[in-house]
């Protein structure tokens, strides 16, 4: 699908939405969108961060107790922790990038 076909079939799926007046242009539709499922993203990965903060204190402190001596059960959560703090940072860069406040 080149550029043309991608940006046609997503004004194709704003139409609907425009022509009933519940939005003004597919712009703000798509940006209102986006906003939702970053400001869902970041919710859930706060969620996994409040978690882990609450059973383990600080990331950097659970980090540093398992040096030398994890377990592959501390070790999986080690890393949905780190993949949690990294996606949350990586949505709230591209929402502020586009101008969406997703908080």
């Amino acid at each position: 699908m080149d550029k043309t076909e991608f940006t046609e079939r997503l004004e194709e799926l704003a139409r609907p939405f425009v022509e009933l007046g519940i939005y003004d242009s597919p712009q703000k539709f798509f940006k209102d969108v986006i906003r939702k499922i970053a400001a869902e993203k970041i919710k859930a990965y706060q969620r996994t961060i409040n978690k882990y903060q609450k059973k383990y204190g600080s990331f950097e402190k659970f980090t540093k107790k398992l040096e030398g001596k994890a377990k592959p059960e501390f070790e999986d959560e080690w890393m949905d922790w780190e993949s949690a703090i990294n996606m949350l940072e990586a949505w709230k860069k591209a929402s502020e990038e586009l101008g969406i406040d997703a908080s």
